[in-house]
């Protein structure tokens, strides 16, 4: 009959399944981690604002430039007379102030100072804010700089590859393919979560996509650039290119902003999804080759500490 009528005995099917399980296994663990993080950071502009001030990128142009190290730190010594800087963090991202640390007779400060003003945002480390950006460097670079960034992308890649083949999985063809939509509660618990894993795979398998692919984008944007480039050379568009508000819109998507409170609680829910996934589909695992394996690894060490004996050998 074909995959598009009757998937389920094809080989297509099999094979994709087995990328599917296997892929999961993979970076099961990993999807956890970054979906946790991912539903806490997307609270951290709400944070800053309330403990740090007002956010730079809303004061001032989108096209405004970031003042040079010698600017900054004029800026700086304005304000904090007397006082040696010591040390300055400047920050990659746009809405983040920069970092400056100074000294004066064994006193030390850390502050925070706009990077196009250079004006003083207060304190740099309130404690809130401090494990605020500890959750979002996990969640960004796996603690580890640009390595993470890297894996992460890696992460991005194969999640993207779990979205694919679980479309192909999902795929009921001419059957009953509109149960793949929710669960039945009356089900027994292995249908229930079956169904679960499936339903809650479709209904999120556009955002989790998304986020698989602007993992990657993060960590390698020249490519995604040179596309754009590709297809709208800037010599032909001196204006505002579709690539740049596409690439500029999935940066909004991937991390929620526009909209206000309630878009951020969606994203908290669906960012909770791919581990609620990743539990259904390891009991699946488990259900269908963890505990077989386990019942045979059982009986075969059984067999070999109490060897059968043959009926000769028991006369004897």
């Amino acid at each position: 009959m074909g995959f598009w009528k009757q998937p389920k005995p094809t080989f297509l099917r099999r094979a994709l399944f087995q990328i599917h399980l296997w892929t999961g296994v993979i970076i099961g663990i990993y999807i956890v981690l970054i979906s946790i993080t991912g539903s806490a950071v997307v609270f951290r502009r709400d944070l800053l604002q309330s403990k740090l001030g007002n956010i730079p990128a809303k004061e001032v142009a989108a096209d405004a430039k970031r003042l040079s190290d010698a600017q900054l730190r004029e800026a700086v010594l304005r304000q904090y007379p007397g006082y040696t800087i010591t040390k300055i963090v400047v920050s990659r991202r746009r809405l983040a102030p920069n970092e400056v640390t100074l000294t004066k007779d064994g006193d030390v400060l850390q502050q925070r100072f706009n990077p196009y003003t250079g004006a003083d945002m207060g304190d740099a480390h309130p404690q809130s804010v401090a494990v605020m950006e500890w959750f979002v460097d996990l969640h960004d670079n796996l603690l580890t700089g640009e390595t993470g960034r890297k894996v992460n992308a890696i992460g991005g890649a194969l999640l993207c590859l779990l979205c694919l083949t679980g479309v192909f999985i999902w795929w009921r063809a001419c059957g009953p393919w509109y149960k793949g939509f929710y669960f039945n509660p009356r089900s027994s618990w292995k249908r229930i979560n079956f169904d679960l894993h499936s339903a809650l795979g479709f209904w999120s398998i556009a955002i989790l996509f998304l986020w698989g692919l602007t993992g990657i984008y993060f960590a390698f944007p020249d490519p995604f650039i040179k596309a754009v480039d590709y297809f709208e050379p800037p010599e032909r568009f001196a204006s505002a290119r579709q690539g740049d508000a596409f690439i500029a819109w999935l940066v909004r998507m991937h991390f929620g902003r526009y909209g206000g409170m309630g878009v951020r609680i969606t994203y908290v829910v669906i960012g909770i999804l791919p581990a609620v996934m990743f539990v259904t589909g390891a009991v699946m695992w488990w259900n269908r080759v963890l505990r077989r394996w386990v019942a045979e690894t059982k009986a075969s060490r059984a067999r070999a500490a109490f060897p059968v004996r043959t009926a000769a050998e028991q006369v004897e």
